[in-house]
């Protein structure tokens, strides 16, 4: 497991070159874990899902988590307009079902 500065470090990058990934988690963590490992875009699905801890990736949480907090601090790594207001549709959406 990586640590979380490392994740940062890696995330953040990504953020600020990548357009698409700013707009979409799984884009996002498609990146993050081809950085980590060539070679996983070449494995299957279940293979990543089964290995991921041996092959070192990090959690989809966390590069979730951290995104967040970058786009938080760092205004030029926002999602589109379009994704911020879906995003905030999702999160109301959400905290409802939690209260329930």
């Amino acid at each position: 497991m990586q640590s979380i500065k490392t994740i940062e470090g890696r995330v953040k990058a990504i953020l600020e070159k990548d357009e698409e990934a700013r707009n979409d988690d799984m884009a996002l963590y498609l990146k993050v874990c081809n950085s980590c490992v060539q070679e996983v875009g070449e494995m299957t699905f279940s293979e990543v899902m089964e290995q991921h801890i041996n092959l070192g990736l990090p959690s989809f949480e966390s590069v979730s988590r951290t995104r967040r907090k970058l786009q938080a601090e760092h205004y030029e790594l926002m999602s589109s307009e379009r994704i911020q207001k879906l995003r905030a549709s999702r999160e109301k959406l959400y905290r409802k079902y939690a209260k329930e």
